[in-house]
């Protein structure tokens, strides 16, 4: 009797060995995914930020390797809310704000966006990366000042500009957007 427990206490340790293996070979390939969905507590109940309670800025930009960054901010100015995504970002020129060139690339595409929720006075923020133009031909680059950008972000915002000077192409993208992070550094 005693041996037949000893067997099925060695039954349920195995079989919970291979469920923690298999749990783990399950989560590892989407551990990002999992981490990415994981809130703070009481984060379930905060609700989606509304575009009156956004502004938006820019931070200091950084070069490297013939591109440089320039953090898009997206501050909260009221209660904490909730935002994702992937801002759609168009450089543009004039007082006017006229579309100057294609659309920031999303460099983020099949990644999982993360819902940020922010706190009153807390900032998110996107890494906008802009090619350095000198990097292309002429011909295929076409390359123009432009004022700044306009940044829109599914329904939380449309069309906001944010000035700065930066050069860009018009006939190929030579910007690029990602998801948002936490921060102001992108």
């Amino acid at each position: 009797m005693e041996r037949e427990e000893r067997k099925k206490d060695s039954v349920k340790v195995r079989t919970v060995r291979h469920l923690s293996v298999a749990v783990a070979v399950l989560l590892a390939p989407g551990v990002t995914v999992l981490g990415s969905l994981a809130a703070p507590a009481g984060a379930a109940n905060v609700s989606d930020c509304v575009s009156s309670q956004l502004t938006l800025a820019h931070a200091r930009s950084q070069g490297t390797a013939g591109t440089t960054y320039v953090p898009i901010v997206i501050t909260n100015h009221r209660s904490t809310c909730a935002i994702w995504g992937v801002p759609a970002i168009q450089p543009v020129s004039g007082a006017a704000h006229r579309a100057l060139g294609p659309l920031a690339r999303n460099l983020s595409m099949g990644e999982m966006a993360m819902r940020q929720v922010i706190a009153k006075g807390a900032s998110v923020s996107v890494a906008f990366g802009i090619v350095d133009t000198g990097n292309y031909p002429s011909a295929t680059c076409a390359a123009r000042r432009a004022s700044g950008v306009k940044v829109s972000l599914g329904n939380f915002f449309a069309n906001r500009f944010v000035g700065f000077p930066l050069t860009v192409c018009t006939k190929i993208a030579s910007t690029t957007t990602r998801l948002l992070a936490k921060g102001s550094q992108g």
